[in-house]
Order: structure tokens, then C-alpha cells, then sequence
């Protein structure tokens, strides 16, 4: 069965937020989409443009039709790694979404960002932006300490 999903981007693109599902109207979503991106645009108050929009269609495990809108040359500049875990946000969504329909959809937006130059191999990212890269390592650090304490402060609760 086809589905048909809308998404947007949150803030900077590295997160897309499911806005709606259409069932079997490709259609209809791409039209949600196109309508969204042109009043982002309409309405943007600030030099950076909008995150995006996409608008896919899904059979099983197979892609049947994807567009994004997306201002490709700005984003180019301000690059992310390819292995952004959080990409596609289904929670909050008040309808089940079969797994295999989000592997599918994550993976067909994780290749279209790659394919117009926005998200980079995470050791190209490194290289490119080391100041981003160490905040990122220290950020990992950080959460990683608060787990571990976490867990410890339960383990001692016992």
C-alpha cells in the first residue's frame, strides 16, 4: 500500500518534523508541501531561508516518488554529518507509522540531502568545521557522564 508523507524541517535542517499523511495522495502532499515552502518564503523575516519541505510517497520498502524543496547553495554552507540519528521525527504524531515506512522515508531524505551537498561524511565534517566537531565530541562527553552517573545513582538506590 502506498503512503504519501509531508515533512519540514525544524530550525536547521538536520531534524524534519512528519507535518502530514496523505495515504495514496502523492499529490496532496507535494501540494502541502509547495504551499508551505512559498510561505515560508513569502513570510521569512530573517536572510537565512526556510529549512525545507519534502513530500514522499512509499510502497512496502520501496521509495515511489520524493520531492524536496530546499535551498541547497545556502545550506551548502553550513553542512552537517550524514549520520544524524534524529533526521526524521515521527513521535508526537498521532497516528502509527509502520517502522519500515520510517527506515524507508529516513533513508530516502538522509540520501536526497547528501545527493544536493548538505549532509557530508562525518570525518569530511570534522575536517571541514573542527571547532563544530569538538563541541559535538564534548557534547557526546557530557551526556555520556550523566548517563553513566545515572545509571550509578540507580545502581546505588538498590
Amino acid at each position: 500500500m502506498v503512503i504519501s508523507f509531508h515533512f519540514g524541517a525544524a530550525g536547521h535542517p538536520v531534524s524534519w518534523i512528519l507535518y502530514g499523511v496523505y495515504g495514496t495522495a502523492y499529490g496532496v502532499a507535494l501540494a502541502a508541501a509547495r504551499t508551505w515552502h512559498a510561505r515560508m518564503l513569502e513570510e521569512r523575516q530573517t536572510k537565512t531561508p526556510p529549512g525545507g519541505q519534502f513530500a514522499i510517497a512509499v510502497n512496502g520498502d520501496s521509495v515511489v516518488r520524493s520531492d524536496l524543496l530546499f535551498d541547497a547553495d545556502y545550506f551548502r554552507h553550513h553542512q552537517e554529518p550524514d549520520d544524524c540519528s534524529w533526521l526524521c521525527q515521527f513521535q508526537g504524531y498521532p497516528l502509527a507509522i509502520p517502522e519500515q515506512a520510517k527506515q524507508v522515508v529516513t533513508e530516502e531524505l538522509r540520501r536526497r540531502l547528501i545527493d544536493v551537498g548538505f549532509l557530508i561524511p562525518r570525518a569530511e565534517w570534522e575536517t571541514r568545521y573542527p571547532e563544530q566537531a569538538d563541541l559535538s565530541r564534548q557534547f557526546r562527553a557530557l551526556m555520556q557522564r550523566d548517563r553513566s552517573s545515572s545509571s550509578n545513582d540507580r545502581d546505588n538506590l538498590t
